[in-house]
């Protein structure tokens, strides 16, 4: 608790409470040590926040070439098991993932050049998302062809449903964004 001192106010015949000679924010001393930790902790927490998402961004790429590798060399044993349909569909499925890897690490190297992040990264990831689930849920039903149950084909196709509007609200949302990027630049 800080100290106070009581002086009286001669206009109103009443009690002013002031502070004792503590350095507040207006006074050039609070300023000046305000100052100092702006100068040598900002930096170094600036720093330490380039470092982690350096880190990140290294493991992003080394788990994408990793997905990639998998995926070349798994499909000739996919091509013989599976035959050529589901092998293709599963090689198709295994690049959409190494393409929202990527795009993540893309988000990433964006936040470290310009210190900042967009909202577009993140629509190509959800699209690419969407689209990878619509190739699951088809090579499952071409899978199970006429076997599937009612209540799976029913939650099969309700799941295609939410997948393809996602796709849509974000390819209006994409062209939006745009829309609006080219008014900011005719500005």
């Amino acid at each position: 608790m800080l100290p106070r001192l009581h002086t009286p106010d001669s206009r109103r015949g009443a009690t002013l409470v002031t502070m004792s000679r503590l350095p507040t924010s207006r006074s050039p001393a609070a300023r000046g040590v305000r100052l100092r930790l702006e100068q040598t902790v900002i930096p170094v927490l600036e720093g330490a926040d380039a470092l982690v998402y350096s880190l990140v961004g290294v493991v992003f790429f080394v788990a994408a070439a990793g997905m990639l590798g998998y995926s070349v060399f798994a499909f000739p044993s996919n091509l013989e098991r599976d035959g050529f349909p589901l092998a293709t569909i599963a090689l198709i499925n295994d690049l959409l993932l190494v393409m929202i890897i990527m795009e993540v690490l893309r988000t990433v190297l964006s936040y470290l050049a310009e210190r900042g992040t967009s909202l577009r990264p993140f629509l190509f990831i959800a699209a690419i998302s969407a689209t990878r689930r619509i190739l699951a849920i088809g090579a499952q039903m071409s899978i199970t062809g006429d076997n599937l149950p009612a209540d799976k084909f029913q939650q099969a196709m309700v799941d295609l449903i939410v997948n393809a509007s996602a796709i849509l609200a974000i390819s209006i949302a994409l062209y939006l964004l745009g829309r609006r990027a080219e008014e900011e630049s005719n500005l």
